[in-house]
């Protein structure tokens, strides 16, 4: 019985020791960030107050980026998604900035009623930071555009 307690013992001492972490600086490196990406975003809406949406609206945009990656596009009106588009480009082989020019049509039967609403535009792109996130691609910056919409045909 000794025995086995003792071996038990010494199995439990190996793992305590195995789990044991010494804090130390000789594993740390920072990321060297890359250049700060530039994005250049324009749109039909933006010299218009209040854009009026009878019938229906075409809404186009151009999305410039340099230094960084263009991920993901998408518009909304309160929690109504009326758009996405996620870019499918290699910013290694491209020489340049990257330009995405897309357009989409909002409908007024997308609003619940007649009314004014708030359309948010958003831009989801690389950091650049060459930190862990942003070479898996799953840490982005974001751009937001926000445009008044007077909708006038909405769902009766």
């Amino acid at each position: 019985m000794m025995r086995a307690s003792t071996s038990i013992f010494l199995i439990l001492a190996m793992f305590l020791a195995a789990c044991s972490y010494s804090s130390s600086e000789i594993y740390y490196a920072s990321p060297v960030p890359g250049d700060t990406a530039t994005v250049v975003l324009s749109t039909n809406l933006d010299n218009i107050d209040t854009a009026v949406v009878s019938d229906s609206l075409l809404f186009k945009y151009r999305a410039e980026i340099e230094y960084g990656e263009l991920y993901f596009t998408s518009a909304s009106i309160g929690s109504t998604t009326l758009y996405q588009h996620a870019t499918d480009y290699d910013p290694d082989t491209l020489m340049g900035p990257f330009v995405l020019r897309d357009s989409f049509w909002i409908w007024s039967d997308q609003a619940t009623d007649t009314g004014l609403y708030s359309l948010l535009f958003t831009v989801y792109y690389s950091s650049n930071t060459n930190s862990l996130g942003d070479v898996l691609n799953i840490e982005a910056d974001i751009l937001k555009l926000e445009f008044d919409l007077l909708v006038e045909g909405g769902e009766q």
